[in-house]
């Protein structure tokens, strides 16, 4: 899952420090705690800033990914999915807000084997990463590595090594051989190779 950078706009003094707190939760493991503490902003942050809000949409999709931890999965899906929608509404479908979103439900969709939608909106994210954040962005890159990974365990051995080996030789010309994300690549791209038997 993937979280968006703190707001720049200001939010009432309560809500702000449950905001922390419910990150701070999730960040030390604390996943039931956490989905209980956003479950409760999440209804504060719609009735005093609104439902269209960037904190209210903010903390549904931080809902949605602690209960993806607990492995919750469908109802992950449904806060992700409602916070996609309403960003998609109010910001529009390019916008790297609700690029973030979009992310994190085809995350959730695919780990449930949900590719007729899965796949797609992974697919789709992705085009608009490029588009929009250029094809070395550090989140174009991830959602590719995923879509790699979910095009591979949906059976399509060959999209998925052209998509992991293509998104490693950018992340190793971008970032270098040792970063993390290109490490995480590229270990994705050996484990897809050493299950098939194109090499």
């Amino acid at each position: 899952m993937r979280f968006l950078p703190s707001r720049s706009r200001p939010i009432p003094a309560d809500l702000e420090r449950r905001a922390r707190s419910g990150l701070a939760l999730f960040e030390a493991g604390q996943y039931a705690a956490a989905e209980r503490a956003w479950r409760t902003l999440f209804a504060d942050c719609e009735r005093q800033l609104g439902p269209a809000h960037p904190e209210t949409l903010r903390t549904l999709d931080r809902w949605g990914s602690a209960l993806f931890r607990l492995r919750r999965l469908g109802e992950s899906a449904q806060r992700h999915r409602e916070a996609h929608h309403r960003a998609a509404a109010g910001l529009g479908a390019g916008d790297p807000v609700t690029l973030v979103y979009a992310y994190n439900l085809g995350c959730a969709l695919v780990v449930m084997h949900q590719w007729g939608e899965g796949l797609p909106l992974l697919e789709d994210t992705l085009r608009r990463q490029r588009r929009r954040l250029g094809q070395d962005h550090p989140q174009t890159l991830a959602t590719a590595k995923t879509l790699g990974v979910s095009l591979f365990m949906a059976g399509d051995a060959g999209a998925a090594l052209d998509l992991l080996r293509s998104s490693y030789e950018r992340a190793a010309r971008a970032f270098g051989p040792d970063d993390p994300l290109t490490r995480d690549i590229g270990e994705n791209l050996r484990v897809a190779l050493r299950n098939t038997r194109t090499y």
